[in-house]
């Protein structure tokens, strides 16, 4: 490889980095096994970079010269790129080479020399990069503990940070199928998710985690399943609560089901995000403790940092379609369209009847300005999801229209549309608020927020869609990522907005939390 210059992908031969084989033309790392890893351009650009380097250092300004073409970039596009490349290496990689940040200097690439199937340990990232060490996790854990007081397990918590994982094989194919199970986002994840749990208990009654697992999905079942569930899968959580932490005194898994089942998690955030992070802490390769984090961070507006949650979480596992939608979703609201675009689209054809899949696409389209794109997705009968009543299709086929025309009576048959749905179920009243806003009838989406959140005008149930579709969102946890979207933008301008999201109890969870959300930072 040339030792200077612009990096041009498609001329530069494969090469070797520890048992991975690098091929930059179809920007893929190959791991001996088989597997692959398909770098986006400009992450490939940066390991070519750093690689060609032979271990020497490279500054920020040499890769903005090699890599984006002398283009003046902020830092967070370089850190992004670095961030990709150390996951792909605690991935794929498997500790093949690492990346090692050279303060005040730049970086260089390390290679770990490996026996074939036989990875070693990567030294930990740099703090910057947003991963930490164990020494960091360790004092910060400890802080975080103390700070949050919560659950009373204090420095115990970090004493367990390698107690052993599952007992059998068994028990860890049937923990990851109840993962899968409920980040499918179908009808009945849920409460497949809480059955594969239960039999993960029966197969392991010592495993105290098994015993928290399962109390985590039972109290989420609780908490947003069919009201005909909500009692029995309530009496399952604290039933499972007490047998972890009878076994494990301070059981992680059972502050967090502890924490769900104590009432409106809308109302305390802050302590739910805080018992989230314990167990990370302890269980940092808990994907749905991952999914989890991501999801809160985007609910209270923290959307750039609810992507990088999602990402980590599924750095060596491809998303079920349940987490994939909501990370577009974060992408969009966190204003990286090109990356939105590139992973829409992706999950699109990989999941192109998924109910959540289909809709996020289909919107993301409508309010982009690609409102014929979206009309033709919605005119496609033979690819609609399933179950789905028509009229769905026919409102929002009728907003595409309106924010395409802009014309007053396809804005207003849209409006009227909306606001007839919005009383019909939790969903429909989340899509109307953002219909409305979206259409510059800010008034009728406060009013839509008025009812949806506080009763006010008129009621909004818990259901969110039809019975058959078997959703629920009850009226103490009613959703706010939409709130943060493209779409309510010109609700954000209004000033009835901070009153709105005091009222919520957004305003508190940001001062308790010490944090600024990302529109204000805008």
């Amino acid at each position: 490889m040339d030792d200077s210059g612009p990096i041009i992908l498609a001329h530069v031969p494969d090469f070797s980095l520890g048992m991975l084989t690098v091929r930059p033309a179809t920007r893929e790392l190959v791991h001996p096994d088989g597997r692959n890893d398909v770098l986006e351009p400009r992450v490939m650009q940066v390991l070519v970079a750093l690689a060609r380097a032979k271990g020497g250092a490279v500054t920020r300004d040499e890769l903005t010269s090699w890599c984006w073409e002398g283009r003046i970039v902020g830092e967070d596009a370089i850190n992004r790129v670095l961030s990709r490349l150390r996951r792909a290496a605690e991935g794929i990689g498997a500790g093949s080479f690492r990346i090692e940040t050279l303060t005040k200097v730049g970086y260089r690439l390390i290679t770990v020399s490996t026996t074939k199937g036989t990875p070693l340990p990567a030294d930990p990232p740099a703090p910057e990069q947003g991963h930490r060490s164990r020494r960091t996790l360790l004092v910060a854990g400890g802080a975080l503990v103390g700070a949050a007081a919560v659950g009373g397990v204090g420095f115990a918590l970090l004493g367990r940070q390698h107690k052993k994982g599952p007992p059998t094989p068994e028990v860890a194919a049937l923990i990851q199928q109840a993962t899968s199970a409920y980040w499918q986002s179908s009808i009945d994840g849920g409460t497949q998710a809480q059955g594969l749990m239960r039999q993960v208990t029966e197969l392991a009654p010592d495993y105290a985690d098994g015993w928290g697992m399962f109390a985590v999905h039972a109290a989420t079942s609780a908490h947003y399943g069919a009201p005909s569930e909500v009692g029995r899968s309530a009496a399952y959580a604290r039933e499972a609560i007490a047998k972890a932490n009878q076994l494990d005194p301070g059981n992680v898994y059972a502050g967090l089901a502890a924490t769900i089942l104590a009432g409106s998690i809308r109302q305390k955030q802050i302590h739910f995000e805080r018992a989230l992070r314990r167990a990370l802490i302890v269980h940092p390769e808990d994907r749905d403790l991952g999914y989890r984090l991501a999801s809160l961070l985007n609910n209270v507006g923290r959307t750039r940092e609810a992507t990088a949650a999602f990402e980590k979480a599924f750095a060596t596992r491809n998303p079920e379609p349940g987490i994939a939608y909501l990370y577009g979703q974060a992408l969009w609201a966190a204003d990286r369209l090109d990356d939105a675009d590139r992973w829409i689209d992706k999950i699109y054809a990989a999941y192109p009847r998924h109910f959540a899949v289909w809709f996020t696409r289909f919107y993301y389209l409508m309010y982009t300005a690609r409102c014929d794109l979206a009309l033709a997705m919605a005119r496609d009968l033979d690819t609609r999801p399933m179950g789905i009543p028509d009229e769905e299709f026919d409102l929002i086929s009728k907003v595409a229209i309106a924010l395409q025309s802009r014309a007053p009576a396809d804005i207003e048959t849209a409006v009227r549309g909306s606001m007839a749905s919005a009383p019909t179920g939790a969903g429909r009243a989340e899509n109307a608020m953002q219909f409305t806003s979206a259409l510059g009838r800010v008034d009728d989406a406060f009013t839509v927020a008025e009812a949806y959140y506080f009763g006010r005008g008129f009621d909004v149930g818990a259901l969110r869609f039809t019975r058959q579709q078997g959703a629920y969102t009850p009226v103490a946890d009613r959703r706010t990522w939409f709130l943060f979207m493209p779409s309510t933008a010109a609700m954000r301008a209004d000033p009835r907005f901070a009153k709105l999201t005091e009222e919520i109890g957004l305003n508190r969870y940001w001062r308790e939390a010490g944090v600024i959300p990302d529109f204000r930072r805008r």
